[in-house]
């Protein structure tokens, strides 16, 4: 399935692993990246998105889909240590093309895309009664 692990304390390291995935989109392979860097505890809220998992789209010129996740914490994290059916909902956003914003927006991209994804989660959220 491709995946890339990034080395966060080998700077040499991450670089390369940047690059590997610059190199996969432009032969397109789609990437799928966690832009917060890790799981979030607490229900209903974000953490910040690290600009640099940005890299790899703006590098290698393909828009960033937004992907909101509603409820995975349903399937286990709510109740451990049982899994549990629940339903689950995945949302892909329109496309994002880097080069269309504005310079401002470009800069805090990681910003730009949270706010997209949280307004979709409330908007789910509320549609899907979870």
């Amino acid at each position: 399935i491709h995946c890339l692990f990034l080395d966060r304390d080998n700077i040499k390291e991450g670089l390369k692993t940047i690059l590997t995935g610059v190199e996969k989109v432009k032969n397109g392979i789609s990437i799928c990246i966690f832009p917060e860097g890790t799981r979030n505890k607490e229900n209903d809220t974000f953490l910040p998105f690290h600009e640099g998992s940005f890299k790899i789209a703006e590098k290698g010129g393909v828009p960033v889909i937004p992907m909101t996740i509603l409820n995975s914490a349903g399937v286990f994290e709510d109740h451990l240590p049982r899994i549990k059916k629940t339903t689950v909902v995945i949302d892909f956003g329109e496309p994002i093309y880097i080069k269309e914003l504005d310079k401002t927006v470009r800069k805090n991209l990681g910003t730009h895309v949270s706010g997209i994804i949280s307004d979709k989660y409330f908007q789910l959220k509320e549609e899907f009664k979870l």
